[in-house]
């Protein structure tokens, strides 16, 4: 898959519906997981760092797709570059 057809897929799945309906889940999610830590339960060090960082976890996979477009159009932009396709 070349650079541009990979860029194309990744905009697809963005302003897709299913992209949108998961995105909104997992937000739902991350903010359930905050209150749930928020509650004041009593629990060990070892899960609020568990929890914290499922919320990282999901915080980041909701964020994938469009660091995936940042990384391909940066790649493309320097194949580019380095091909002397760009002009200043």
């Amino acid at each position: 898959m070349t650079p541009q057809e990979k860029r194309e897929a990744i905009e697809e799945l963005i302003k897709s519906p299913g992209w949108g309906v998961l995105r909104q889940e997992m937000e739902n999610s991350i903010l359930q997981a905050a209150y749930q830590l928020s509650d004041g339960a009593n629990m060990p060090v070892e899960e609020i760092h568990f929890r914290r960082g499922s919320m990282w976890a999901a915080r980041k996979f909701t964020e994938l797709p469009e660091t995936l477009s940042a990384i391909i159009n940066n790649d493309i932009l320097m194949n580019a570059a380095s091909s002397g396709q760009l002009k200043n």
